[in-house]
Parts: structure tokens; sequence; C-alpha cells
């Protein structure tokens, strides 16, 4: 069986939807595949390396003080914010540089000129490398893929050649995971593109969704696919418009990501007919988890909601994907 993590920071729901599936398991919720990509790159190697769900559901949710307690500072290093201010004056500056050019021409023409001036994102991926590569050996946990009893897959996209990559398989299994969850993690405009032995990569969600092919391809018989965010079907009692940009551009990354995986979930079941998939999401009109996703003061909120919601979703609509579980044999 294989389960596959998806998606950005808020993906902590992620940890409550497997502490559920491993309660109703009486303690079980091995798999043989895992698939993690961005922030759920974080989730499946921990989970890959053994650590129960429910472990870190309880470090998270009683703010203990642990390595695996992830706090701002797994992310951006003490000068990130000084860095960032820094590029936002450089992109003040390139786009005052080039200012007169649309008042010739068009604001489009303006931002062609500036291109070459903008940053290339403003935070750096430095500090969770980092923090992944001191807090695996901290609590002895592996930080190479070949010395993972189970399989472990972290996707990210070669910027310049505009395809994706999957480090723990073919040559790509000897790049340190650390490394690989930076990569897999760079959301283009906020985060720099992360380097790695000369090639710049973003984030794994950058035109894909789900990446549950590759669980399919590994020979998985059962696919769960855990989407913790969904768009906002009406935006609420405030407009999302009134919300700001970041909302509307959060809104608009959900529908896309919304969309391509049902279509890509669609195409797998029609080329893999013997995989059972299974998606795992809040419905629209119940989702807390709307608003900036790199916000950690919400984590331990989505992560009890995940953990609800899916306890309540498995005695209901998800009892048979339940029953095939129990029904199957683990390898732990």
């Amino acid at each position: 069986m294989s389960k596959n993590l998806p998606l950005w920071l808020a993906a902590v729901n992620t940890v409550g939807v497997i502490t559920a599936f491993e309660e109703r398991l009486n303690g079980g919720g091995d798999f043989d595949i895992y698939v993690g990509c961005s922030a759920g790159s974080v989730v499946a190697t921990l989970l890959a390396n053994g650590v129960r769900a429910s472990e870190v559901y309880k470090i998270i949710d009683q703010d203990l003080e642990h390595p695996l307690n992830f706090r701002r500072g797994a992310v951006y290093a003490s000068n990130s914010f000084r860095h960032a201010a820094g590029r936002f004056g450089r992109l003040l500056w390139a786009v005052g540089k080039n200012a007169m050019t649309a008042v010739r021409g068009s604001v489009p023409d303006m931002l062609a000129a500036a291109e070459r001036d903008l940053p290339a994102g403003f935070f750096s991926l430095v500090a969770l490398e980092r923090y992944m590569r001191e807090t695996l050996a901290a609590v002895g946990l592996q930080n190479s893929f070949t010395a993972l009893e189970r399989v472990l897959l972290i996707p990210a996209i070669d910027l310049d050649r505009a395809q994706r990559v999957v480090f723990g398989r073919g040559n790509l299994r000897d790049v340190p995971i650390s490394e690989a969850v930076a990569a897999s993690s760079a959301i283009p405009g906020f985060f720099e593109p992360y380097t790695l032995r000369g090639r710049d990569y973003v984030d794994g969600g950058v035109g894909f969704s789900g990446h549950a092919d590759l669980a399919a391809e590994a020979g998985a018989d059962v696919v769960i696919v855990v989407n913790p965010l969904v768009p906002n079907p009406d935006g609420g009692v405030v407009p999302l418009r009134n919300r700001g940009l970041y909302t509307i551009m959060e809104q608009a990354g959900r529908i896309y990501s919304q969309n391509l995986l049902q279509l890509g979930l669609s195409t797998l079941r029609v080329k893999h007919p013997r995989t059972e998939f299974h998606l795992i999401q809040p419905a629209r009109d119940e989702t807390p988890l709307f608003g900036p996703s790199m916000g950690f003061e919400a984590s331990r909120a989505a992560l009890r909601f995940g953990y609800e919601s899916t306890k309540e979703w498995l005695t209901d609509q998800g009892l048979p994907l339940l029953r095939r579980l129990q029904a199957t044999p683990q390898v732990v």
C-alpha cells in the first residue's frame, strides 16, 4: 500500500489525518511507499523513518519541547526577514528604475524591462535544509534514501528543464533527504529556487497535484491521496477580493490544484485499473484551513481538524477503505 502526502505548509493537517488512521487500525498504518511533495515531504520523511503520526501529533498539539515541534525557525533563519526586506527593496528599485518605460509605453513593457533586476524570491530554504538535517540526526533518523526500509519519493521541478524529478529513485537516490525536502518546498515567488548539484529546483506542486502516479508506477495496490487544501466556495462573510492579494492568489492556486488533482486521478484510474485510489480532503464548506498557507499560528487548529474530520469520515464514507486496510497485511 502507499500513501501520498502532498502540498504546502498547511500539510501539518496531514499528521492529524494519519493519526486517525493509526487509531482505527489499532496502532497500524505502516505503508510500503511514501510520496511527499513540498511540506508533505517533511511528513513523509518522518513516516518513512518509522515515526508514528500520533507521536508527531502529540508533540505539536501540546507544543512540547522537542526537535519535531516545527516552529518558525525551522523554515526561516534569524536574518531571513532582514534579507527579505532587502529583496523587497530590490523589487521597488527595479520597478522605479524602469518607471519611465510605463509612462512612454505600458506596464507590461516596464515589467519586461525590469525582469533581470527582480529578485528570484524573498526567502531562502537553507534554514529548512539545515533544520531537517540536524533534526533527523538529533532523533536518530535516516537522512539517506538508501538507508530507509520503506520507499520514500520526493518530487520537485527542475526549473530550467521544466521537468519533474523524483528524489529517492534512479540517479537521485544518493541525494540527502534534507536537500530533497528543500528542493521540493521552493514555492515560486516566495522562496528562491533551491540549487542542488548545479540545478535549480522549485516546489514539486508546480504543474502537478498529488503525484499519485509515482505510487501507482511503483506497484501500489492502494493509493491514499491526502489533500488538506481545497478552495473556499463563497468567501465567507468577507469577499475574498477584500482580503487582499495573498488570499486571491491562494484561492486561484487551490482552484488550479483541485482541478488538476481531479483530472489526474481520473486519468490514473483508467491507466491503472487494478490500483485503488482514495482521495481524502475536507468538504469545501467545512474547512477552516483557509488563509496564509505558511502561517504557524494556525498549525494546531489544522492538526485537530485533520484528526477529527478524518475520524468522523472513517465511520461513514471511509469505512470501505478502513475495512480494506484492516484486511490487508501491512509491511512494518
